[in-house]
């Protein structure tokens, strides 16, 4: 998975490609924005019939994390792991790594 921080090339990149969110967190007193670039390769055939539940089922993901809404990030993860060819199944551990240590 490739990780974007500048919006231009996301806005762009997402004409083509599956880019998906991940965090926005304070550097040096600004917030900052990184996204990731799924390769179409990972994705295959099946996951491409389904790519926009997934897409929006990450969404929530981020939203109920955002809010603080733990037992739904937990909740969604379950179904979001192993999508997208498994590039984000990192990114998901992470954040529910964080939760278990949160809770």
């Amino acid at each position: 998975m490739q990780i974007v921080w500048d919006k231009n090339v996301v806005d762009d990149l997402k004409k083509k490609h599956t880019v998906l969110e991940l965090e926005t967190f304070p550097v040096n007193g600004e917030m900052f924005s990184c996204w990731c670039v799924v390769p179409a390769d990972k994705i295959g055939v099946d996951g491409l019939m389904k790519l926009d539940v997934y897409i929006e089922l990450h969404e929530g993901f981020l939203k109920a994390y955002k809010e603080k809404n733990y037992t739904l990030v937990q909740d969604i993860a379950e179904h979001l792991m192993g999508q997208f060819g498994g590039e984000l199944d990192s990114f998901y551990e992470e954040i529910l790594g964080r939760i278990n240590k949160t809770e």
